[in-house]
């Protein structure tokens, strides 16, 4: 082999290595399991939930999203940040829509919530 082909040889290994690392770091635990939110739903757990927009506002500060969705569990506090796609699910959902959540429960204030990582995780039903 000559040297040019030695040096893609050793850049696809790395490539590839590199790749399978990625794997089994984010993919390999199951954490893309997604759960239907329930009372016993714990911090950090990949959920989604289903219902009504009751309300929606943006924060003063930061322009992130609050939504409030009615499902079978009663009201649900929904989390959107500006960098996550905000302003296009602001403008993609009304009140009274139904729509299709995934996100991660987190606790804020005492309250759950669910924080949405991205724009394409909300969809109107």
């Amino acid at each position: 082999m000559e040297k040019e082909e030695k040096v893609v040889v050793i850049l696809l290994s790395m490539v590839l290595l590199s790749l399978s690392i990625a794997y089994v770091t984010f993919f390999a635990d199951g954490s893309l399991d997604v759960t239907e939110l329930s009372a016993t739903s714990d911090a950090g757990e990949r959920v989604f939930l289903e219902g009504r927009v009751v309300s929606k506002s943006f924060t003063h500060t930061g322009n992130h999203l609050l939504m409030t969705v009615e499902s079978s569990l009663g009201p649900v506090k929904v989390f959107i940040p500006s960098g996550n796609g905000a302003k296009d699910i602001g403008t993609m959902v009304n009140e009274d829509d139904t729509i299709r959540i995934v996100g991660t429960v987190e606790e804020y204030q005492g309250e759950v919530e669910i924080v949405v990582q991205h724009k394409n995780d909300i969809v109107l039903v």
